[in-house]
């Protein structure tokens, strides 16, 4: 019994520790800074009011732009704003690790919602771990975790920008990062969290902006990109590239009012090229503990990080090109096949 109680006590010590632990701390002891990464920033640079929360992320800051003139592109690759979905998550790592921004400025945040990546739905004071050989992935769930926000959920919850005829969300959904932008300086912390990184994109002038997402196997958002309108036209190029370049069968989804509160939605009425881009990810929706995350036979990680690194190439290209003459971004490094994908996951295993 006494032995017991030891593991227990020990077990609680791990877990009060991994849930305190900063995401800038432990996103860097996962991710190995490529020499493509010029500036490592934190969240709370763009809104003080995260700092020292376990809201507060790292941000990598690729490239450098020229001058003073504003000639050359800046954007911006988000991912982890649900904590869960990991192929987004890796696919930024890739970014940070082996790309290079030759012309203009690519600023990328791994893990968008860090306090999502302190919880799990199986346990409330642990996050997930994928094992990645000589390094662990932290995963967790897909809302903030309730034990570190500022407010319990309301009854219902609308996003901050919702049009009047909008049907409002179960009082949970207050804390998906996705529900809430562009944010509220005085809401909750992961509207704080949405606005900050609503007040990053103004700070940076980014002009296009990628959120990187999975969706479960029987969703209709698999294998998807999601634009307004007004970026449909670059989505559907970059469709095409997607479909030749990895044999998958990719779908344009045109973005309306009842997207309120979404990234690609908010983002857009700022001026921005705004995509978010939806892979399989096959422990969704309830985050199946037993389902194989590296090889699973219907949706295997390489495949699904190689996808997102695909659309995230031929966004940034066509909506680079959009811009005229009032943008230029060149990004390399981007992989060539799943199998360099492959062989990187295999190499940090």
């Amino acid at each position: 019994m006494r032995k017991l109680l030891v593991l227990w006590w020990c077990l609680s010590i791990v877990s009060l520790h991994v849930g305190a632990q900063s995401a800038l701390d432990w996103v860097s002891s996962e991710v190995r800074m490529g020499p493509g990464v010029a500036v490592v920033r934190s969240l709370s640079d763009f809104f003080p009011e995260l700092r020292e929360t376990p809201f507060d992320t790292p941000v990598f800051v690729m490239g450098y732009p020229r001058g003073d003139s504003g000639a050359l592109c800046r954007a911006a690759v988000i991912s982890g704003a649900h904590a869960n979905e990991i192929a987004g998550i890796l696919a930024a790592y890739w970014i940070i690790e082996r790309c290079r921004v030759s012309e203009g400025r690519l600023i990328v945040v791994p893990h968008a919602n860090a306090s999502g990546s302190s919880w799990s739905l199986q346990e409330a004071e642990r996050p997930r771990f994928l094992a990645l050989g000589d390094r662990t992935i932290r995963y967790g769930a897909r809302l903030s975790n309730p034990a570190q926000e500022t407010f319990p959920d309301p009854t219902s919850f609308v996003p901050p920008e919702a049009s009047d005829s909008f049907r409002p969300l179960a009082g949970q959904e207050a804390r998906n990062l996705n529900r809430q932008y562009p944010g509220t300086r005085d809401g909750n912390r992961t509207a704080q969290t949405a606005y900050a990184l609503t007040q990053m994109l103004r700070a940076e002038h980014v002009q296009i902006a990628l959120d990187l997402h999975e969706a479960s196997l029987g969703s209709s958002l698999v294998w998807s990109m999601i634009a307004r309108p007004e970026y449909l036209d670059i989505a559907a190029l970059a469709v095409l590239d997607v479909e030749d370049e990895t044999g998958v069968s990719f779908h344009l989804e045109n973005s309306r009012d009842e997207f309120a509160g979404y990234s690609h939605w908010e983002w857009g009425k700022l001026g921005i090229s705004a995509f978010l881009v939806e892979t399989p990810n096959p422990a969704q929706p309830t985050d199946d503990p037993t389902v194989d995350q590296l090889s699973n036979a219907v949706a295997p990680m390489a495949k699904r990080v190689y996808v997102h690194l695909c659309a995230a190439k031929s966004l940034l290209a066509y909506a680079a090109s959009n811009l005229g003459n009032a943008g230029t971004l060149r990004v390399e490094g981007f992989p060539s096949s799943i199998e360099e994908v492959s062989r990187w996951l295999e190499e940090t295993r």
